[in-house]
């Protein structure tokens, strides 16, 4: 069958189609069979308000993009580090759209999040022969390099590097597919609109959500199919990069979660190149929840760019500085490291106990300054500015050569957590809850300032030379720093509540926003739900918003029933 046998269809067939029930086989299996109903009538409406506001006539596809959850692996997928995602079933950002024969991208929104005001999100129109590169950026470091200009241009013209404009979300995807098919198909205009019910409060990354829908759209009208066309691997690396375009430093795992996301299981998606690691399934008595603390998420994006550049300069020091000085017969363990995500006794053919005497030999403390001239004293100055280039250079507003920065506990956080993530798949795949609740809660532990002093590594080294169980990364937090007074206690009183049968931590980018974690289903459906409703009122002042996050479908196309 040809694509449009497949994806496309009239506006009218589209309608007719859905409302007659022809889709319900599928939105059983996307949404569950008593959600089927529900979702009838929410793409009834997406269609219908893109009729409305675009007209009926030609071929329209939909795309759908559910949001995501990050059960483990916090800060750390810009270090090249796998996190535990979900896709979350029933959170969805739909966009139907039509190809149109103008330079021109017009896409309006319909949004039906709980609290959300419909036109959050105003119309916009984008010239493509305005914002696209003359150059490719379809590779990381061109992307890195192209979203750096682009936020310095920002900055010098308006006096802040962050964009406020949905637009620029758009206009980042539009960049990167464009120049990824450029050789292949010229892209051109579309119309589109954006449904969607990911709650943009509700820690379900609801920006990226409508990144990713919109770029599977875009794609979409012009005969594209993702995956097909566009491997996984370069639709959640490309896609998450583009996003650095709105002036933000985030990661790729929160498209990685959408994209690679599957039913009933949590799966650990590994980012540069993006790739599905592993998998679990819940134990059928807990649920994954995220809950929306009240608490203002308040961004300081200097402190955000210090906390970020803490991975790539921790991967250069230990692989410049420390590891040569180490092995003076086997030079080539430097070279394994390109990313912090290197620094693994495994990758680096080390014992355990290592890798907390690699962590001892951390500066807690540096400056960019510092650094370089230590490198170039080593003899390495060259490498030192091509790090910087690659890594630095263009892409950061507010770092200076003298901002202090704290690289041994956020390194320590970083390999910790990454070692949680690998925890939690086993732990869970083993039943063993009570171990996978306890990293929950030392991950929330490892996002406040402390230092790891040089004792507890020692101890640690010592540990792991006898083969203690706890003498594992796993178990040191770390100190990565995104974390406020008001939005730990929350966490703290809420896990005292649930005991030892559920944990929740801090979610997202930190400083605020929302917790979530994993909690016995007796407080969601059972017997103690009315207990946990009563005592989140009281600890939340009144309404709550909580979202029981079941695993489902990752992002794709919708196909016609009866398509192959």
């Amino acid at each position: 069958m040809s694509f449009n046998d497949i994806y496309t269809a009239t506006g009218q067939q589209w309608q007719q189609q859905v409302a007659a029930g022809d889709f319900d086989r599928e939105f059983a299996r996307i949404y569950g069979l008593d959600q089927v109903a529900v979702w009838r009538a929410n793409y009834l409406e997406a269609l219908a308000c893109f009729a409305a506001r675009f007209g009926g006539e030609g071929e329209w596809v939909v795309a759908r993009c559910p949001g995501q959850m990050n059960a483990m692996g916090m800060h750390i997928d810009y270090g090249g580090m796998p996190s535990l995602r979900l896709a979350v079933r029933g959170a969805d950002t739909l966009v139907v759209a039509r190809k149109m024969q103008s330079r021109r991208v017009r896409v309006s929104s319909r949004l039906r999040s709980p609290g959300e005001a419909e036109d959050r999100f105003a119309p916009i129109e984008i010239d493509l022969d305005r914002i696209l590169p003359t150059e490719r950026v379809c590779e990381r470091q061109a992307l890195m390099d192209y979203a750096g200009r682009v936020c310095q241009q920002r900055l010098e013209r308006t006096g802040s590097a962050l964009a406020d404009d949905w637009s620029v979300l758009v206009e980042g995807q539009l960049a990167y597919v464009e120049s990824y098919f450029r050789d292949r198909i010229p892209l051109g205009g579309f119309d589109g609109l954006v449904w969607s019910s990911v709650s943009p409060s509700g820690g379900m990354s609801s920006s990226s959500a409508l990144v990713v829908a919109t770029a599977l759209a875009a794609m979409g009208t012009h005969g594209l199919v993702p995956r097909r066309d566009m491997p996984e691997q370069d639709l959640v690396d490309g896609l998450g990069m583009s996003e650095w375009i709105r002036g933000t430093r985030g990661g790729t795992a929160d498209h990685g979660g959408m994209v690679l996301g599957r039913a009933g299981k949590l799966v650990s998606v590994g980012v540069f190149p993006a790739r599905a690691e592993g998998e679990a399934a819940l134990p059928d008595d807990y649920a994954a929840v995220v809950l929306d603390s009240g608490i203002e998420r308040q961004y300081d994006e200097a402190v955000k760019e210090e906390t970020v550049i803490a991975y790539p300069l921790s991967a250069f020091i230990a692989g410049e500085l420390i590891l040569p000085r180490w092995e003076h017969a086997d030079g080539g363990r430097a070279d394994r490291i390109r990313y912090i995500r290197d620094l693994t006794s495994e990758n680096l053919q080390l014992p355990p106990a290592a890798i907390f005497e690699l962590l001892a030999q951390m500066p807690q403390q540096t400056t960019l300054a510092r650094v370089q001239a230590q490198a170039e004293k080593a003899g390495v100055g060259d490498r030192y500015a091509a790090m910087y280039q690659r890594d630095i250079a263009g892409k950061y507003q507010y770092l200076t050569a003298d901002t202090p920065l704290y690289i041994r506990r956020r390194c320590a956080y970083a390999l910790a957590e990454q070692d949680r993530v690998a925890g939690m798949i086993d732990y869970l795949n083993a039943g063993d809850m009570t171990t996978a609740l306890e990293l929950i809660r030392i991950s929330h532990r490892g996002d406040f300032d402390v230092e790891v002093g040089d004792g507890e590594l020692r101890e640690l080294a010592v540990g792991a030379g006898r083969g203690d169980e706890r003498a594992r990364l796993r178990f040191l937090p770390g100190g990565y720093g995104r974390m406020t007074p008001a939005y730990d206690r929350l966490v703290q009183v809420v896990n005292a509540f649930l005991g030892e049968r559920g944990a929740v931590q801090r979610l997202g980018a930190g400083w605020g926003g929302n917790i979530g974690g994993l909690i016995h289903r007796d407080f969601i459906d059972g017997p103690q739900a009315g207990e946990l409703a009563d005592f989140l009122r009281g600890a939340l002042g009144g309404a709550f918003d909580m979202v029981v996050a079941t695993p489902g479908e990752g992002a794709a196309l919708l196909a016609r029933p009866g398509a192959a």
